[in-house]
């Protein structure tokens, strides 16, 4: 059975047999003392809410987080949402689907975004920065790294959680930074320009995206702000001749690319660059969160709902007429 019906089509009252993927499963039990199922069920048009009341703990024993299971139910609206009621669940036997059905994928395309990328690099003149830029991100993309580096989502869920994420929000701070540094006198605009491609590499190790987006044990125990300078230490040890200077600034773009220590930085950012390449980054994964919040409002909603990454309700600009 190929998916066929996807979540942004379902309509209230429709009866659903489809294939979703399983992004959380937890047992509960209701005000009656009877066990029930709560699921978190996606495609790559979204998600909602499932709940197993009938025979939650058999059904359950079918399927686990991440498996893409065929869903018997029906759509209901609940609290202004939409959430199934469900009948039965049975995990898909055999050669799994394509996940691209079931895992969000950035609009702006993926090759699209390499090319820009691949632009970007080109226009660095600095022969140092050049090369670890080259070896991060290759024409054609056939190393390991590039390869994950283009699938990775930018985040597990605050802001470009989808894959091709982590390129899309990459080129974006990029393009930005290349613009500053223009601007502003005294910028040294290689450094900022590699600096913003760079500076979340280390979500590639910190996130793990096979299934449901999560973190890895290197990304809960280290993250990607330590995971990146690591790896970018390393690579400009690899290339003869590399500055230290050159290491040291770029180093310290990474470790201080959020700014305030309470942000997860290490250090705060005390260079030019760094101060321009923590603010871009900053707009940048705001403007995306907000049009995330403002694309998955309820039809007819003005206002989202209490959005935790801006700590407040968020206003579409649309008024009653």
């Amino acid at each position: 059975m190929g998916k066929t019906k996807f979540v942004k089509d379902i309509k209230e009252g429709e009866q659903i047999r489809d294939l979703f993927l399983v992004g959380s499963k937890t047992q509960l039990v209701s005000n009656a003392g009877k066990p029930y199922l709560n699921l978190s069920l996606r495609d790559r048009t979204g998600q909602f809410e499932g709940r197993v009341w009938d025979r939650a703990e058999e059904i359950g024993k079918r399927f686990d987080r991440d498996d893409i299971v065929e869903i018997s139910g029906t759509a209901i609206q609940y609290q202004g949402r939409m959430q199934m009621k469900v009948h039965d669940v049975q995990k898909v036997a055999g050669a799994k689907p394509d996940l691209g059905d079931f895992l969000p994928v950035t609009k702006r395309g993926i090759d699209p975004l390499w090319r820009q990328l691949r632009e970007l690099v080109a226009g660095v003149a600095d022969p140092g920065l050049r090369k670890l830029l080259e070896s991060v991100f290759p024409d054609p993309p056939g190393t390991d790294m590039a390869r994950r580096f283009r699938q990775a989502p930018g985040g597990k869920s605050l802001h470009h959680d989808y894959i091709g994420g982590l390129l899309e929000h990459t080129v974006s701070v990029a393009v930005i930074s290349r613009f500053l540094a223009s601007h502003y006198e005294g910028v040294d605009g290689d450094l900022l320009v590699a600096g913003a491609l760079l500076h979340d590499i280390g979500k590639v190790e910190e996130l793990a995206y096979e299934g449901t987006f999560d973190y890895t044990d290197e990304g809960r125990l280290l993250g990607h702000i330590y995971l990146g300078a690591e790896w970018v230490s390393r690579g400009c040890e690899k290339i003869a001749g590399f500055p230290p200077e050159r290491k040291l600034l770029l180093t310290h773009m990474i470790l201080s690319h959020h700014g305030e220590l309470e942000f997860g930085s290490p250090r705060r950012p005390k260079t030019l660059e760094a101060i321009l390449l923590h603010f871009v980054e900053n707009m940048d994964a705001k403007a995306n969160a907000f049009t995330e919040a403002i694309e998955d409002l309820r039809e007819g909603a003005r206002w989202t709902e209490y959005n935790r990454m801006f700590e407040r309700y968020l206003f579409s600009g649309k008024f009653d007429k």
